[in-house]
């Protein structure tokens, strides 16, 4: 007994002397794997995505459509058939004035040209000729030999007299399938019908004298003629287009049998 309490005694001995003053802090604990990291400064929360509306849904683009094609032109008449009886009547009267022609088969060239009785004709009496031969309708033909026998014969006697005896028409355009002045679009000419026949020219004794513009103001006999012709043209043919009436008609007359409504005749 007394050697264990002697023992004790120099352990507490030796435990006071090596104490410190200060007992020594304890080393903080290497942080753990587990362990929340330590926190940052405040981050704001996101703000929730505002809805957008949904997007007004495209105005349908207008279909593209064609533009409407143009309605095809009418199709031209037919070429007209003659009465049988009155082409009879009007070959007679050209045999009575001295004409010289021969009839020729019924032409059809399509697109509404042709003539159904056609005359070919080279001379419109005993004394005048037409130059070159012409081919048209009888009734074209014969109301130039009238206007050649009752208005270009006399009134040449007095608005030319020097020239002499008249001897030929010289024309420029009979029967020919085309358009209106010869255009590529529009109504078919009335030559196309073998209703019309141009004249350039007349063929006197003492030399030509050809169709040309008389100024109403022109003093002169030969204008004076030529604004005869003009004018009385009308009482024989439904459309007279003298010269310079228009670009297209600058040096000839343009004659036409052309029929309208009322009787209505169309002369310039």
């Amino acid at each position: 007994m007394p050697r264990l309490f002697l023992l004790a005694a120099v352990l507490a001995a030796t435990t006071a002397i090596a104490a410190p003053d200060n007992p020594p802090v304890p080393l903080p604990k290497p942080p753990q794997a587990d362990r929340t990291p330590a926190a940052g400064p405040p981050v704001p929360a996101e703000k929730p995505k505002e809805k957008q509306a949904p997007a007004a849904p495209e105005p349908e683009k207008e279909k593209e459509t064609a533009a409407p094609a143009e309605p095809p032109p009418p199709p031209p008449p037919p070429v007209e058939t003659e009465d049988r009886a009155a082409f009879e009547a009007c070959t007679a009267e050209l045999k009575s004035l001295g004409a010289a022609f021969r009839t020729l088969p019924r032409i059809d060239d399509g697109n509404g040209c042709g003539i159904d009785k056609p005359v070919a004709m080279t001379r419109l009496s005993a004394e005048v000729a037409i130059e070159p031969e012409v081919t048209a309708r009888c009734e074209t033909l014969l109301q130039l030999a009238h206007m050649t026998r009752d208005l270009i014969e006399p009134a040449a006697r007095l608005g030319l007299p020097d020239m002499g005896r008249l001897k030929a028409v010289h024309q420029a355009s009979g029967y020919v399938c085309r358009k209106r002045n010869g255009a590529e679009t529009g109504k078919i000419s009335e030559h196309a019908r073998g209703n019309a026949v141009d004249i350039s020219a007349l063929e006197f004794e003492k030399g030509p004298v050809p169709m040309k513009i008389a100024a109403s103001e022109a003093p002169d006999l030969a204008a004076a003629f030529q604004r005869t012709l003009n004018a009385a043209a009308c009482l024989y043919f439904t459309t007279v287009l003298s010269p310079g009436s228009d670009d297209a008609h600058r040096d000839h007359m343009h004659l036409d049998v052309m029929k309208r409504t009322g009787g209505y005749r169309y002369c310039r």
